[in-house]
């Protein structure tokens, strides 16, 4: 009997393996259907049409609204920290000042740049005072007979 458990829990035990080593698939983004895409015509295609086909966008231009992205993006996770991308589509779709479809442009995982962020800090401007000078600077601050915000405070609003 226990030999017989034993055998049986061998398969079940390479099966539990199996599957724990699958990867999570995610989808992420404006998953577009390719027939739908094909209705949008330049030259001919409104901008209510295109939102009426594919929805609304999943981002716009910056500075102005002639330009509407649909960003899809699959990615698959093997363990818990990495997460690797593999799939991605752009349709960039540009209106010209009429709002008609002026082109339509497709862009895939091939295309795509990594970006490297800089590792350099951006000047501010201002004060940078040591702890001296910041000791020094709030000798009396918190008296209430020379700080103008606690005569302030004991007046009414009004």
């Amino acid at each position: 009997m226990f030999r017989l458990v034993r055998l049986a829990g061998v398969p079940a035990i390479a099966f539990a393996v199996l599957v724990a080593c699958s990867p999570t698939v995610s989808n992420h983004g404006h998953r577009l259907d390719t027939a739908r895409l094909e209705l949008i015509r330049p030259g001919v295609t409104s901008r209510e049409e295109v939102r009426r086909l594919l929805g609304s966008p999943s981002s716009t231009a910056t500075l102005e609204d002639s330009t509407w992205y649909y960003v899809a993006q699959r990615t698959e996770r093997t363990n818990f920290y990495n997460a690797r991308l593999v799939d991605q589509e752009v349709v960039a779709i540009r209106f010209d000042s009429r709002g008609i479809v002026e082109r339509v442009d497709r862009n895939g995982l091939e295309s795509a740049q990594t970006v490297v962020p800089v590792a350099e800090k951006t000047p501010t401007r201002g004060n940078e005072l040591t702890i001296l000078e910041q000791v020094v600077s709030n000798i009396g601050r918190f008296n209430p007979g020379t700080d103008p915000l606690s005569r302030r405070q004991s007046q009414p609003p009004f």
